[in-house]
């Protein structure tokens, strides 16, 4: 193993070192760019404008593609920009994930509440088999893993004056529709794999899916590129943890119907689209899906071999389906 040895660059010197290896670093404040981003972080962007390496280099060091030195034509402006739609892609997926997972604290409450005043913390509640999985690396099984988790939160959320209320008249027990405003996106998605499939599948159908456990394979997917979002990393060209799969199209409406083919479901067009059908059954006077197809077709940077299909996976035609030309109703 290679002890790390690189010295330490001000950011005058950075700019000097992308330069000395084959980026235009003018028309552009440089230092300041990178006094404002970080060096690292501009390089997840500027990564693509590298030279590949050879294929005999790259079996050397499978993780690694590109060698330092940037092929020509490249800019740093052209990094610049594409951290700029990026971040921007980033915000507005945070707004319809916040309509999401508040939709799903919604139901949740709603149907385990009817069944169970207290079901997320009652194991005959939920469904048997998914809490009795064992919690790998951890003690116990997925219920008492989940009830831990919930303790947590709860525990964190003491300050808020509705938990103290519930905590001092009722004896520290918050019913479902109170429990929920505790629970982040991954706690309300555990959650929601616990419940059993009847109401899992009541939910679903809800927002326009047949399948409950489809709807939760969605929500691990949503819930990574949340993380993603939400901790200002790289979203544009991401290669995404989950895999949402191929969509039945037996299970969905129409207007999914063009992403039941052959997608690279790890890429990001998939999730978006998956937003896009979800948010409007949650919301149907959202306006996100146009302002999704408006900020990809009409900002996204013109930088050289990069593009949204290329990158994102976006299918050729995407823009004239029915999933982003929705029209929202009047609220």
């Amino acid at each position: 193993m290679t002890e790390y040895d690189r010295p330490y660059l001000n950011f005058e010197e950075q700019v000097a070192l992308m330069a000395s290896r084959g980026l235009d670093c003018s028309g552009c404040d440089a230092a300041a760019a990178l006094s404002r981003i970080g060096y690292y972080r501009l390089s997840a962007y500027t990564y693509v404008f590298r030279e590949p390496l050879a294929l005999d280099k790259q079996s050397d060091t499978p993780w690694q593609y590109r060698s330092a030195a940037f092929m020509p034509g490249y800019k740093l402006n052209h990094a610049l920009d594409l951290y700029k739609f990026d971040q921007g892609l980033r915000l507005l997926c945070l707004e319809a994930l916040k309509t999401l997972e508040v939709g799903l604290r919604v139901q949740v409450a709603y149907v385990l509440g009817k069944r169970d005043r207290f079901g997320h913390s009652n194991r005959e509640a939920l469904d048997p088999d998914a809490c009795a999985k064992p919690a790998r690396d951890r003690d116990g099984d997925m219920f008492d893993y989940w009830l831990r988790r919930y303790h947590e939160l709860k525990r964190q959320a003491q300050s808020e004056d509705f938990v103290r209320h519930y905590t001092l008249k009722y004896n520290d027990k918050l019913p479902v529709w109170v429990a929920v405003e505790v629970m982040d996106f991954g706690a309300i998605t555990r959650l929601f794999s616990l419940l059993n499939r009847n109401d899992q599948n009541t939910i679903a159908r809800q927002w326009g899916v047949k399948d409950g456990r489809t709807l939760h394979t969605w929500l691990l997917v949503l819930g990574n590129l949340r993380n993603i979002c939400a901790h200002h990393s790289r979203l544009w060209n991401k290669h995404l943890t989950y895999d949402a799969g191929r969509i039945n199209p037996n299970i969905v409406e129409s207007d999914l119907a063009h992403v039941t083919s052959e997608l690279n479901s790890k890429k990001v067009y998939l999730p978006l689209a998956l937003i896009a059908y979800l948010v409007v059954r949650i919301d149907p006077t959202s306006n996100w899906p146009r302002a999704l197809r408006t900020k990809v077709k009409q900002k996204f940077p013109d930088v050289p071999g990069v593009s949204a299909a290329s990158d994102m996976d976006f299918p050729e035609g995407w823009e004239n389906e029915a999933l982003w030309n929705y029209q929202p109703a009047r609220g």
